[in-house]
């Protein structure tokens, strides 16, 4: 029997290899510029098989100290690491030569889109988990739930998590909580509420608290203080819980050291030609590692 090469298929490899990779690069379903989690996740590129980050608490406040004593070093502890291996996904598809003769590439190119659109989705999912996840299997780095009552270096304890159903108290409870944030030293930081995200079925009663010039749901005329407030609404339906709400600062206001990922491999594609079943074959992967490292970034409730 002899050899068979692909040089003998020229004109599929000519027509459709090339047809099929221009169609990954040009679909708008791998962009995710608009993506919900670009908005609250620190971004960071990785060249390694994993990342890992340590972390420390402040220094305490300073002392006083008398003319001509020596001045006492301040202590800073220890708190964590935390690691982030990379995980691969991946996936393939194949179509048949008289398929690909016989569709002139309509079929194929809706199937290389398709294809795309699955892999956005797919990370789209695994970023949402971990909101999904945070009030049980998702940990900060501190070894807690990412939404808890987290014990600080000094034994006091500060939660990031409610029990109520977003309303106008909840949302209060939201600016004084970040507003008397501290690090694990007891020092005040500075933190605001940036992004508020849900299932777009929270979209109403979201709306109805932020949205109102006057206080929701009362008679009077009470001025609603959250009208003022700037806070972006991002609703994502790969949040589970439609009850659930989780409100973020900006990712670099914790220098993207709290709702972070690791980018690996962006999106790649291999397609080519199998000969012995006259088929072409077009595979797609891509790593990401991504997790929390301060819990500080959020607070959040599965609604009451």
């Amino acid at each position: 029997m002899s050899l068979m090469v692909r040089t003998n298929f020229q004109d599929i490899f000519d027509n459709l290899l090339p047809a099929i990779d221009t169609i990954y690069i040009q679909s708008r379903d791998l962009d995710e510029s608009k993506a919900p989690w670009k908005q609250i996740f620190g971004v960071k590129k990785s060249k390694r098989q994993f990342e890992q980050v340590t972390g420390f608490t402040g220094f305490p406040k300073f002392g006083t100290v008398a003319e001509g004593a020596d001045i006492p070093l301040m202590k800073v502890g220890q708190l964590f690491d935390k690691k982030f291996t990379h995980t691969k996904w991946a996936g393939a598809w194949q179509v048949s030569e008289e398929m690909e003769d016989d569709d002139q590439y309509e079929l194929v190119a809706s199937l290389a889109r398709a294809f795309a659109r699955s892999f956005r989705f797919t990370k789209e999912v695994d970023m949402a988990n971990v909101l999904n996840n945070g009030f049980g299997t998702e940990d900060a780095a501190d070894g807690s739930d990412v939404f808890a009552t987290h014990t600080l270096f000094d034994q006091s304890t500060i939660s990031n998590l409610s029990t109520a159903d977003f309303g106008v108290s909840a949302a209060q409870a939201v600016y004084n909580s970040f507003a008397t944030l501290t690090d694990d030293q007891g020092i005040r930081i500075h933190l605001s509420p940036a992004y508020i995200v849900a299932n777009p079925a929270m979209r109403w009663v979201i709306g109805e608290v932020l949205g109102s010039e006057y206080k929701p749901y009362v008679a009077t005329n009470e001025r609603n203080v959250l009208y003022e407030e700037s806070l972006k609404e991002i609703y994502w339906p790969e949040i589970t819980d439609t009850d659930a709400w989780f409100v973020f600062t900006k990712p670099g206001d914790l220098n993207d050291n709290g709702l972070r990922i690791y980018e690996r491999q962006n999106f790649t594609t291999s397609t080519d030609f199998y000969v012995r079943n006259l088929t072409m074959i077009s595979v797609g992967r891509g790593r990401w590692s991504r997790g929390v490292i301060d819990w500080r970034q959020g607070y959040a409730s599965q609604g009451a």
